[in-house]
């Protein structure tokens, strides 16, 4: 039965996670994510774009085809659902301003893509790729690239000609001063200068397709929050177990007979797991999520190999820290993000 907001502030992890997603006792309306979603609406109109995209609750960031629109995910709309969040996922992606406003624009662009058919037209497919290509169950990106955008972490842009469309068109979007700066030396300037162009062209055109928002609001699911998380969690677990064995046993001895004073390997990755967290997702602009995946699949093999810490502390932070990040880079780029 509906759970009344006073009652969702006091409810442990566990009740929370037996909880139906249409028993929570969300509001859309006058939330600080609406506020927010309605900043970058109000940057559409100040550029002219007259679309004013719907927006529903749901459990992730998503944009369906062929709605001007997009969905925002439930935990931002109660403070008690923010900590379960970060407490399971380690952190609320969208909860901070410069998060929220980067996602918000990104899916703003989706959003234009649908409203004015832009996936229609031929300069699309030249520009950006054709729409109509599989979105791929991983891809490669290349850290280095400069033939796109850079806008959200996980180089997304790289990821399908549609996320390239909303990545540059965030970034219009953003600044027309900055994003003329950035990208002046980058072969991705192209592409800004062609979303400009629509963009112009459209001012206070009407959109071919109306806003309307989708009929599988969160509201009506009765799927429960740890059908959620467990679902999600999944997502994030890495497949290859032993893939970085090598690399620790070049950083540790793994004869796993240690002198007084000496720690293991587990337990060093252990007690330095937030700063190795925190400075790589940082590094990456990844979700620390992600991240922890990674350091999680590291302790275990470190514990299962009976490895030592045999160099000095610093020395061996700085090469755990450059295995965390080559780990991390090389999941997310066979591990695409959950759709945004």
């Amino acid at each position: 039965m509906p759970i009344h907001s006073s009652r969702l502030e006091k409810m442990t992890d566990s009740e929370l996670l037996r909880t139906r997603f249409c028993d929570l006792p969300l509001r859309l309306r006058g939330s600080v994510i609406e506020q927010r979603a309605k900043s970058v609406f109000d940057e559409l109109n100040a550029r002219g774009i007259r679309v004013r995209p719907a927006i529903w609750i749901a459990e992730e960031w998503y944009n369906p085809d062929e709605v001007v629109g997009f969905a925002i995910p439930f935990y931002l709309l109660h403070p008690r659902l923010v900590r379960l969040e970060r407490k399971i996922m380690l952190e609320a992606e969208g909860l901070s301003l410069n998060e929220a406003m980067s996602i918000l624009r990104h899916e703003t662009g989706h959003a234009v893509d649908e409203a004015f058919e832009l996936h229609e037209l031929r300069e699309y497919k030249q520009v950006f790729g054709s729409a109509q290509r599989p979105y791929p169950k991983e891809y490669i990106a290349d850290s280095d690239s400069r033939d796109f955008v850079q806008h959200l972490h996980a180089w997304y842009a790289q990821s399908h000609p549609v996320e390239d469309f909303a990545e540059t068109f965030a970034v219009w979007l953003k600044s027309q001063r900055s994003w003329r700066r950035k990208y002046r030396d980058w072969p991705a300037l192209e592409k800004l200068i062609t979303v400009d162009s629509w963009m112009r062209d459209r001012r206070n055109a009407a959109p071919k397709i109306r806003p309307r928002r989708i009929a599988n609001e969160l509201k009506y699911s009765t799927r429960t929050l740890g059908e959620h998380y467990d679902e999600k969690r999944q997502f994030y677990s890495i497949d290859a177990e032993d893939e970085f064995d090598g690399e620790l046993e070049r950083i540790f001895r793994g004869n796993g007979r240690r002198r007084r004073g000496q720690a293991t390997a587990a337990s060093l990755l252990e007690s330095n797991r937030a700063l190795l967290r925190q400075r790589t997702s940082r590094s990456l602009g990844v979700p620390a999520y992600v991240v922890d995946q990674v350091l999680r699949q590291l302790v275990h093999r470190a514990r299962f190999l009976k490895l030592i810490q045999a160099r000095p502390k610093a020395e061996t932070l700085k090469r755990v820290s450059q295995l965390v990040l080559q780990a991390t880079i090389a999941i997310l780029q066979n591990k695409p993000r959950l759709p945004l």
